[in-house]
């Protein structure tokens, strides 16, 4: 119900498995974080979950010439409780909804902030070598 989607291009001449190694360990912030060989990012982040929503993090990495491209997708969606709280509760009952929006928010902030870190050090770190 709310999504939110960040991208971030880093350029870097470390090898594949440094930039998953050091992508997975930045989005460790977000929750239990892994990285398929495909470049596919799966985020395990009961952090951002709550009472009556649920809040899912998935990606994917893809390596192009010179650069590594990374996108994260977001969603806190309600689960049935908060749509029966908000339908037999109605019109009070819709704050219910505020929750999975604050979440999806809060995400958003600490997801871009991940992102800006990481991009910073994989960059800083290639200038140095």
């Amino acid at each position: 119900m709310f999504r939110g989607n960040l991208s971030v291009r880093i350029n870097t001449s470390k090898s594949q498995e440094e930039v998953y190694n050091h992508v997975e360990d930045a989005l460790e912030d977000l929750g239990r974080t892994s990285i398929s060989n495909s470049g596919t990012i799966s985020v395990s982040s009961s952090k951002f979950s709550g009472f009556g929503f649920v809040t899912d993090i998935e990606g994917r990495i893809v390596k192009r010439d010179d650069y590594y491209h990374l996108d994260l997708d977001f969603n806190s969606k309600p689960e049935i409780l908060s749509w029966i709280i908000a339908i037999c509760l109605f019109p009070v009952g819709l704050a219910i909804f505020i929750l999975p929006y604050n979440a999806q928010g809060e995400l958003d902030k600490k997801a871009k902030r991940i992102l800006n870190d990481l991009k910073y050090d994989l960059e800083k770190n290639d200038d140095l070598v």
